[in-house]
């Protein structure tokens, strides 16, 4: 049994799991109370992805050997890669308490507790393994990059060198150096440690998004773009590297066909997480330059395109459809645009004869009919494509899932202005979405530190679970960011719109976060509300009001001393030529008013609307120049409510380098570069 067991070990060590788990089950059918057999078995069936049949045979084995400590910590190591984190810490817990002395398992529990967010606690485990085993690399790089995310960027680089001076063939230290000097600043010097990483683990992806970013800090646009493309070639199934990929395209224009890249962007659109619509303009660039094939088919199913002449092409495209429609998928993907546009697009009084003739019993019938209008009271033929069941998915199951969903209610909303605002959003849900960004946890102490450097790190102190309020929610993307970002905290999600409500609480269910909750409230009476809360994020609503600072007094009471709160408040500077096309189109309907813009000559400064993505959407267009209550504001009035309001101006969020400025410096720089808050001022404050 002996030369069996050595054999099976041989074979599973060389990766052949199957002939490995098939000796073990039979020297387990002769010895059912063997050890080692149960123990590694459940290793090779764990390793195969069957984990419900290999984790009990390792807790048995724990059974069969209960002072084995390798059984043990072999057994929390299959729990954290099963992702039953907190289990795996009680397993690498009772090791350290069996033998203190056992540096490993020190260093295993500090893994597992940063991985369930307890820093600290993973801070003196680290340390203790340490302590115990001084020339540790792998503890000293582990402690870096737990460093790191808490905040202290000096200790995690005198530890990730400790690390690199133990050994220095060690990739993911090389990784770890090059976050902790990018977040010092020193990005050469971060550039130099990522491609050492890179050098010493080609297919190291996160060392390639890694130094994506890094050299879009740089402005190295072309070389940050094509490292992100190595990311995704590394890693095909990471979200969070092919968001980086969308964002870096997004900044591209293609001027020669690239089957290569077209490929890409395929695979691209086919991650259903990723937000692929910034990057719209982008991939159209591509799409004109070779075949309508594909990518053009996902291009009309998953983004609005902000370009009038795709808007020209493809009104005229559909008016063909009408009358010949030749292709059922081609007409599944541009109902699926209509649909997203919410049927913008004018039409000719004989495409209107055409639609409210023809019948809509089969497939290609109905696409033609989703092409100009909501697919009302018509059943789902059998035997459609795949194509087909994806527009009616979207166009019909969901909105009929959302019309049956159950809005809690918070408070009333008597407000006359509330009630107006209100009325609108129930009509035309704001932003609609059908895609985000898969966040990744960054807890809040650490989000403030890498947003505001410069503060003292005394006051931005604040909680790993934090109490959240979302004042003003809309359709959800924002609650479902921040949810997934602050995984131990707790998101309440208000809003007026019970339509905006119930389509947030569709995809947030869909994406299964579990710590947010919605309900349905004006926040002028939420002060009615016993709850108080670290952090308030208020973007985009408060300008809405009728007095936008009685909202934020009411919202300023539900802040816990030493709270935190983020803003979102429309620029007078930033929205200048929103300004102009609001005054010419006042009193208009949505197309009528797109039609007035689309007449204006080039250099009529309204005229600059037409590039928004807003402008391409019916409840995008109308929430940019038809609200019916906006107020905008100029720093010197910002610096005014703050002061009133008695409370500590944080800074500005804006993409780029971190500017640590005084608001008067903030009015001068806007003055010289006025775009620069052209969607809103955001900004944090903090309640003392």
């Amino acid at each position: 049994m002996d030369s069996e067991l050595r054999r099976a070990s041989s074979l599973a060590q060389s990766g052949r799991l199957a002939e490995a788990t098939e000796l073990y089950r039979n020297i387990l059918t002769r010895s059912p109370e063997d050890a080692e057999a149960t123990h590694f078995l459940g290793i090779c069936l764990t390793q195969s992805g069957r984990r419900d049949e290999g984790l009990p045979l390792l807790e048995r084995s724990l059974g069969l050997a209960p002072q084995n400590a390798m059984y043990r910590q072999n057994y929390g190591l299959m729990l954290a890669e099963a992702g039953e984190i907190a289990a795996a810490a009680a397993q690498f817990e009772r090791l350290v308490k069996a033998d203190p002395a056992n540096a490993t398992a020190h260093n295993y529990l500090g893994m597992a507790r940063q991985r369930l967010g307890a820093f600290d606690d993973a801070i003196r485990s680290y340390r203790e393994a340490l302590r115990l085993k001084p020339a540790d690399a792998a503890a000293a790089n582990n402690l870096g990059y737990c460093l790191l995310e808490r905040g202290d960027i000096e200790g995690a680089i005198g530890c990730l060198r400790r690390s690199l001076a133990a050994d220095a063939q060690n990739p993911m230290a090389h990784n770890n150096l090059g976050n902790a000097l990018r977040a010092r600043g020193e990005l050469p010097g971060a550039v130099e440690s990522y491609h050492r990483a890179i050098a010493l683990a080609p297919g190291l992806p996160n060392a390639h998004h890694n130094l994506a970013l890094v050299l879009r800090d740089l402005d190295e646009r072309y070389a940050a773009l094509e490292a992100a493309r190595s990311a995704v070639h590394c890693a095909p199934d990471n979200g969070a590297y092919w968001q980086l990929f969308a964002d870096l395209i997004a900044v591209s224009r293609f001027t020669a066909w690239d089957a290569g890249f077209a490929a890409d962007c395929e695979r691209l659109f086919s991650q259903t997480e990723v937000e692929v619509q910034q990057c719209a303009e982008a991939v159209l660039s591509l799409v004109r330059l070779g075949p309508r094939g594909r990518l053009f088919l996902l291009l009309l199913e998953h983004a609005i395109v902000a370009d009038e002449a795709f808007e020209q092409e493809m009104t005229a495209l559909r008016r063909e459809l009408v009358t010949s429609p030749v292709s059922l998928e081609l007409c599944c993907a541009l109902a699926q645009q209509c649909f997203l546009n919410e049927y913008l697009w004018p039409e000719l009084e004989e495409e209107t004869a055409v639609v409210s003739q023809r019948p809509a019993r089969t497939a290609l019938e109905i696409a033609v009919r989703a092409m100009y209008r909501p697919l009302k009271g018509i059943d789902k033929p059998a035997g459609a494509n795949e194509a087909f069941d994806r527009m009616w998915r979207r166009l019909v199951e969901e909105p009929g899932a959302e019309a049956k969903i159950e809005v809690p209610v918070l408070t009333p909303i008597a407000d006359a202005v509330s009630r107006k605002v209100q009325a609108q959003y129930e009509l035309n849900p704001y932003p609609r979405w059908h895609r985000a960004p898969g966040a990744g946890p960054f807890p809040l102490p650490k989000l403030l530190r890498s947003l505001f450097p410069q503060i003292d790190p005394a006051k931005l102190a604040a909680p790993d679970a934090p109490e959240i309020l979302i004042a003003g929610c809309g359709s959800g993307r924002h609650a479902a960011i921040t949810a997934q970002m602050q995984p131990l905290g707790r998101v309440l999600a208000v809003d007026i719109s019970r339509a905006s409500l119930a389509h947030a609480m569709r995809r947030c269910q869909e994406l299964g976060l579990r710590n947010l909750r919605f309900a349905q409230a004006d926040i002028l009476e939420l002060g009615r509300i016993e709850e108080r809360f670290d952090l308030i994020e208020c973007s985009g609503v408060l300008h809405h009001m009728a007095d936008p600072l009685v909202g934020w007094r009411v919202l300023l009471s539900l802040l816990r001393p030493g709270g935190f709160m983020k803003l979102g408040l429309y620029s007078e500077l930033g929205r200048t030529s929103i300004v102009a096309a609001r005054e010419l189109v006042k009193g208009l309907e949505v197309r009528e008013a797109r039609e007035r813009i689309f007449a204006l000559p080039a250099a009529h400064p309204a005229r600059k609307v037409a590039t928004l993505r807003d402008f391409y959407t019916a409840s995008g267009a109308r929430d940019l120049i038809l609200h019916v209550q906006e107020h905008r504001f100029t720093i010197p009035l910002l610096a005014k409510a703050m002061d009133a309001l008695e409370v500590e101006f944080l800074g500005f969020e804006l993409v780029g380098p971190r500017r640590s400025m005084s608001l008067e410096e903030w009015d001068t720089f806007e003055a010289a570069a006025p775009d620069s808050f052209s969607t809103m001022y955001q900004f944090w404050i903090r309640k003392p």
